[in-house]
């Protein structure tokens, strides 16, 4: 187990923590995933996440390419919800709405950082203290992040925060992950097995209608495992995918184990997931790299897919949903593992 740190670009650090197997990259600024190399199943190590070319291109990273996101991942409409019957006015980033915590959310700014080692796990701890509205929240934020790699190839993102007033939160990880280690190959290949689920039924704006959508024997039926390009070619014949361009959904879990199975036949590469986040959103890079320059060029829609683990922000307007709302004094404990394998 071994951690090297350099100086890129503005004064950031890049660690790069490795194991026997596993070498990942991480940004101080914004936390961010800069690369993950991993083997195939011929031992063929090759960066498995979508990789800016140049390190510049993350100061603003409209992609979240890789990034932290807090203090609520998704979309909030309009930028305003209500807590314990007091309106909170957020920063309207995305159009008319609030997406992904703001401008000024957990994917810029720049981290303290401390570098923990253990005989099995090699650890990068990320701190700061967000203020009290920043981008419109309310109360001030002692948070923790850290990033873990283990001897047994797992990363672990463990998040960790405490307000000192009642606040929303739902952090994640915005990888995007292409498990062929060749941006240049689509995502049609990836077998995703996951939870019996529901997902949230999404408007024309892709904004949380409310409603609550059975998955059984639809495009969004991965209990037994499909590949996610039987979804995304189906896009006529499911309205839901036909909006997004593909997959751009929240699944809310229906049962309390949380795991779900990647598989990429092409290469043998795996990767599996456990989460005690109640959910997870979906995103099959429907837009592309959107003219960025990646590191092997730029990628068209569905060339990587992102699995970020969270709560939906939709709870803040439906008590039937698992709460995001955390109260002052009150440790927010999420945890998601990563996996990474052969088969």
């Amino acid at each position: 187990m071994n951690i090297q740190v350099k100086e890129v670009v503005n004064g950031w650090k890049e660690y790069t923590l490795t194991n026997d197997t596993i070498e990942i990259s991480i940004l101080d600024y914004g936390g961010i995933i800069t690369k993950l190399y991993a083997p195939d199943r011929n031992g063929n190590e090759e960066n498995i996440v979508w990789t800016f070319k140049d390190y510049h291109d993350y100061e603003n990273n409209p992609l979240y390419l890789g990034a932290l996101i807090a203090r609520v991942s998704g979309r909030i409409p309009d930028g305003r919800f209500k807590i314990n019957q007091q309106s909170w006015q957020l920063e309207k980033n995305e159009g008319n709405h609030h997406l992904h915590g703001g401008t000024n959310g957990f994917h810029q700014i720049l981290w303290d950082t401390q570098v923990n080692k253990t005989e099995s796990a090699i650890e990068l701890q990320l701190t700061t203290n967000d203020v009290t509205f920043a981008g419109g929240h309310p109360g001030n934020l002692d948070v923790s992040i850290t990033y873990s790699l283990t001897s047994k190839n797992e990363l672990s993102i463990h998040y960790q925060a405490v307000p000192d007033a009642t606040t929303a939160l739902s952090l994640t990880n915005h990888s995007y992950f292409n498990l062929t280690g060749n941006v240049q190959n689509s995502i049609y290949q990836h077998h995703v097995t996951m939870p019996d689920s529901t997902i949230i039924e999404l408007d024309k704006n892709l904004l949380p209608t409310g409603k609550l959508l059975d998955t059984s024997n639809t495009a969004f039926d991965f209990r037994y495992g499909a590949r996610l390009g039987e979804g995304v070619h189906s896009l006529s014949e499911s309205e839901q995918l036909a909006l997004a361009d593909g997959y751009d959904h929240y699944f809310l879990f229906k049962n309390a184990k949380n795991r779900i199975e990647i598989y990429e036949p092409t290469c043998g590469r795996t990767l599996s997931i456990e989460t005690n986040q109640p959910g997870m959103t979906m995103y099959t890079a429907n837009q592309g790299s959107q003219g960025y320059l990646l590191e092997n060029g730029t990628a068209p829609a569905h060339y990587g897919v992102c699995f970020e683990t969270s709560n939906t922000p939709l709870a803040l307007y439906q008590d039937r949903l698992p709460s995001i709302v955390v109260k002052a004094g009150d440790v927010y404990n999420k945890s998601t593992t990563f996996t990474f394998g052969t088969n």
